[in-house]
This record gives structure tokens, sequence and C-alpha cells, in this order.
């Protein structure tokens, strides 16, 4: 079967905006070829033949400026058609937090991918210290529902984190071009996202320095992962390109395959490094062994789920591993400093949404 690929530059000038349904603090919209290319320098590529008014997603978007220097992009969208747009990213601080979907990214020579499901939060920060080609390729027939704060450097150092960059940790991570960190989010920053995805009900200039103040918690929280990481990192056990690759395969495999039985050796031969090298990777840059770094994901899931209202304490244990409910408690409270029925009343008393709406 032969397949074609439409391909569009900006050359084309809308005539319309998106469907908009409901005030802008709130838009809900179908994303149409011609709404994205609105925005200049976007080449778009998809398998199928797309019209102007061929509907790539449809669900709310929020991309925003807070303050000058410092974006806000939203998602809770279903893309019904696979397609790769291509643009140039600035230099900038990314903090990217995917809850659900599949999406590769490419920025300069650099492939990044992010596989999240369930609605648990995974965090990834990374600098753009030079101006570089961007691509982002989508399966389509997908819900996508992620979080991405932008920070230009000027605004990093405007707002007092210029003695952030003087450590090792804030040097690789603000200086160091297409520099990656991932990291176990804590329950603080699960919070703040979940509250940007379900803001409360405000007039337009205090929901504006809502999102402000949660969008720059999420960058300091960010930033103080980076540090602690640093911190950890023995003299002279600084990760390889290399290390670095095998380390970002076995946390990927075990973001998509945490529910499945899983083990060092499992992991290690898809991450592509022997057992005693993976376990001596996550030693370095997480401070614990592989087993403690899937036990704390599978907590962070039962986590999410008592938080969402969508498991029993039973059931949550489940869901984190445990046969026993006492010893998930246990663990549960010692990971988090709350039991999980307290959790799990106060999601209740909160009325947090079973599926959290985008802004």
């Amino acid at each position: 079967m032969t397949t074609s690929v439409c391909r569009y530059g900006n050359g084309l000038k809308p005539d319309a905006e998106g469907e908009v349904q409901a005030d802008e603090s709130r838009t809900r919209r179908h994303l149409r070829v011609r709404d994205l290319l609105r925005q200049d320098g976007i080449v778009l590529e998809s398998p199928d033949g797309l019209s102007p008014d061929d509907t790539l997603m449809r669900g709310e978007f929020l991309h925003r400026e807070l303050r000058r220097g410092l974006v806000l992009h939203v998602s809770d969208a279903i893309e019904e058609r696979p397609f790769t747009a291509t643009s140039r990213l600035g230099e900038e601080l990314s903090c990217i937090f995917f809850l659900d979907g599949n999406v590769d990214l490419s920025i300069g020579d650099r492939h990044f991918h992010f596989d999240a499901h369930g609605g648990v939060v995974q965090g990834v920060a990374i600098m753009n210290a030079s101006p570089e080609s961007f691509s982002r390729a989508s399966l389509g027939g997908q819900h996508l529902r992620h979080l991405v704060v932008s920070a230009t450097p000027e605004w990093l150092h405007l707002d007092a984190l210029d003695e952030v960059a003087d450590t090792k940790g804030g040097e690789r991570l603000l200086r160091e071009h297409l520099f990656e960190h991932r990291w176990t989010v804590t329950p603080r920053l699960i919070e703040i996202v979940r509250q940007i995805f379900a803001p409360p009900p405000l007039l337009p200039a205090m929901r504006d320095l809502y999102l402000e103040s949660r969008a720059v918690e999420l960058v300091a929280e960010t930033m103080a992962a980076a540090l602690q990481a640093s911190r950890r990192e023995p003299t002279g056990m600084i990760l390889t390109r290399q290390d670095a690759i095998c380390l970002d395969r076995a946390k990927n495999y075990v973001a998509a395959r945490w529910a499945d039985p899983l083990n060092v050796e499992v992991i290690s031969r898809a991450a592509g490094i022997s057992a005693s090298g993976l376990q001596r990777l996550f030693r370095i840059a997480e401070n614990q062994s592989v087993f403690e770094y899937v036990r704390k994901l599978r907590l962070a899931q039962a986590f999410a789920a008592l938080s969402n209202g969508e498991a029993t304490v039973l059931e949550a244990s489940v869901v984190a591993g445990y046969s026993s409910a006492a010893n998930f408690a246990t663990a549960f409270r010692r990971q988090f400093g709350i039991t999980p029925s307290h959790l799990m009343r106060r999601s209740e008393s909160r009325h947090w949404p079973k599926s959290s709406q985008a802004v």
C-alpha cells in the first residue's frame, strides 16, 4: 500500500480561528490544519491527505505567556490524525510533564520519547542553550494530556536564579545544550500539575496570577530536583552521554511496563547494559537501586489513583504491587508522609474529577 505525505508550510494564511465553544479560560476547540499553521515557521507533514479545514486534534488547549519569558502550554485533547510538526525552538528551559500520550520529539540531533498512561505524572527538563530545529511526531488516535512550562534565560536570571547556575547541577541544567533531566516527581509537584489542569473559577486577572504562581513553582521544583541529583553524584562519577542514554532507556521501559513483573535483568536487557552496570547508574543518578526506583514509581501510580478518586485503598495496594494492605500503608506513609486512607478522604472532600480537564 502506498502512503502519500501531505506537507504544508505556513504560506497558507488562515481566514478563521479554531472553533471556540467556551470562554478564554477554558477553550475547547477543534485544532485544524489552518489553525496550527497560523504560527510562523511551522511546517506540517501527515501520511493522510489533509485539507486546511481538516481537524488534527479536538479538546482543550491553553498557550499563554504569563510573564515575559515565562510561557505555559496545556493540552487535554484527542489526536485524530497522525502528523509531524517542525519549527524552530528558541533558547529556553522546558519543564515538561506528561500524563497521557505517546510522543516523539527531536531538538537538533537529539531525540526524546514520552510515553505516559493513566494520568501518572512524568517530569522531564530539557535545556535548549541555543536556537535549534524542533520536530514533534504524534501517532494519532490517542488521548494526549501534557503540560509544558518554558522559561528563557532572561526570565530565570531576572527572577534571582543566577546563583543556581554556579552550582554543578545548575551549570549542567542551564548551560549544557540539550541537557535532559528526568526525575521521580514529588506529591507536591503532582498536586501543582493537577491544579493547573483543574483550576478554581476565577476572574481573568486572578486566574493568570494563579497559573503564574503554579508555573513558577514548577520551575523551582525542576531546578531543585536537578540540584538534588547533582549533590548525590560522587566526585568523578558523572554520567557519560552513553550512560545517560542507557539510563533513559531503562526509565522509559519501566514507565511503560511498571505493572508487569520486572527485574533487573529484564530492564537491563531493554536498556542495552549489564545488570550490574544498570545498578551502578541508578546508584549514581537516583541514589537508589533499580528495585527501589520501580517500587517508588508504583507507589506514585497508587498515589495518583487515590488522588483522582479512581481506587480504594485495597485497589491502590494492588496497583503498587503489595499483597498486604498493611505493608502498603506503611510504605505509602514513609514515601509521602500521609496514609492512603487519609489521602483518599482528602481527595473525596476536594471532589477532584476522575479525569482532569485542561484550562
